[in-house]
């Protein structure tokens, strides 16, 4: 019974691994599609990568959605911006925490045109909870923050 026991739980860890084996790579994959869909700022495609219910919260003043037509207005206002920043990731730290789920905790540089023509960067750091459903990998939280700077030194 012990090894009936063993052979069944071994089988369940095996048949569990592909929904666990790549989440860096999903990840990966899911940055990428959201960089370049921003980037050209391709509404619909930044949007699919969203579950209808999610929570969007990105750096700015008001820049807080749990819906699609807030989150789309978000994404717009974004892209009509003179400082719309270009988006690069630059390292994630990606763990499944289910079957169809993934936390990861990913660092972007922001790449924001200043006046003087110059761009400025920006480290913006990110907690994202993916969901799969319907096949698709998509963002059912999406939070964004840039870290303040440091506190100016004491003069001795």
């Amino acid at each position: 019974m012990k090894r009936l026991l063993t052979i069944w739980c071994a089988a369940v860890l095996v048949s569990a691994m592909p929904a666990f084996a790549d989440t860096a790579g999903i990840v990966k994959a899911h940055s990428e599609a959201f960089s370049k869909a921003m980037d050209s700022c391709d509404i619909p495609a930044v949007m699919s990568l969203y579950e209808d219910d999610a929570t969007l919260i990105w750096p700015g003043e008001g820049e807080v959605a749990s819906d699609k037509a807030g989150m789309a207005k978000i994404v717009e206002d974004t892209c009509a911006s003179p400082q719309k920043p270009t988006l690069k990731p630059v390292s994630s730290h990606a763990r499944s925490i289910g079957q169809d789920y993934i936390v990861n905790v990913g660092m972007w540089d922001a790449s924001i045109p200043g006046p003087n023509g110059k761009s400025t960067i920006s480290r913006i750091r990110t907690t994202e909870v993916l969901h799969k459903s319907g096949g698709k990998w998509r963002y059912v939280v999406d939070h964004a923050s840039i870290g303040l700077p440091p506190p100016p030194q004491a003069k001795p």
